[in-house]
């Protein structure tokens, strides 16, 4: 039981060291910027390491193909490779800040509590 006890204060006490460390990940994270395209870069979708979309361009031409649905299928393609992006510098972050520790949830605290 006390074996029990002492594995739970050291949890606690690694909690409260983890919550500076959440803080600062999460300044770094806001601004790295990831990108994802599609149609060879005629969509560009621009997103924060936070997993919160900066920007989305698409290419005067396709615009003007007038192919909405294409478009619409295309964003998807590219917001899809930004947000893959961004949760690997959110996950390379958080695990340089636990030093390989296993604790879930992390990622979804980091990305705004989801």
């Amino acid at each position: 039981m006390f074996k029990e006890l002492g594995k739970m204060a050291s949890l606690v006490k690694q909690a409260g060291q983890m919550r500076g460390k959440v803080k600062e990940v999460q300044e770094r994270l806001q601004q790295i910027r990831v990108e994802g395209t599609a149609a060879g870069g005629a969509i560009r979708v621009e997103m924060s390491g936070l997993q919160q979309v900066i920007d989305c361009q698409i290419s005067p031409a396709l615009a003007q193909s007038g192919d909405a649905e294409m478009i619409a299928r295309l964003m998807v393609v590219a917001f899809n490779l930004a947000l893959e992006q961004a949760r690997k510098a959110s996950a390379d972050a958080m695990s340089k800040v636990t030093e390989g520790m296993d604790l879930p949830g992390m990622n979804e605290l980091l990305a705004g509590g989801e």
